[in-house]
């Protein structure tokens, strides 16, 4: 599992004992500031690459965070149990997606955010591009 391609491509945890491959090109890629995914990402902000739930394999163990959004919707951190990497997260409410993690893709260099999200909680010194859209919290149809 290396590289990418037009058709897809792969990724890894930091130790390796995870790896995945993903089929086709993301549906999106966006940015979270919410608290909970700057904590998660160690960074002020996540890079979610969304695709198709059935379009990704992963390979190896994975230990799972359930969080309950808004005191309703269930997510869902998937990470490395060995090294921590987060690797993915699901949401009851998107049950057909599964969201990489941008930084763990073998090959980052096609990766485009085009949104962010919960931009009310970011960091006060991040500008992004003029490009990306902003969004102050979570619209609705972001990604379903």
């Amino acid at each position: 599992m290396t590289e990418s391609t037009k058709s897809g491509g792969t990724g890894r945890c930091l130790c390796g004992a995870v790896r995945y491959r993903y089929e086709g090109e993301p549906l999106s890629v966006g940015l979270c500031q919410c608290d909970r995914c700057q904590r998660q990402s160690g960074s002020a902000f996540l890079i979610g690459v969304i695709f198709p739930k059935e379009a990704v394999t992963i390979e190896g163990p994975l230990a799972t965070y359930e969080a309950t959004v808004d005191g309703e919707h269930r997510l869902w951190r998937h990470f490395c149990p060995s090294c921590g990497s987060a690797v993915s997260i699901t949401l009851d409410r998107f049950p057909t997606i599964r969201s990489l993690m941008g930084g763990t893709l073998d090959d980052k260099r096609h990766l485009r955010p085009t949104f962010s999200i919960w931009c009310s909680a970011g960091q006060p010194w991040l500008t992004l591009p003029p490009e990306i859209v902003l969004y102050p919290d979570y619209p609705d149809g972001t990604f379903g």
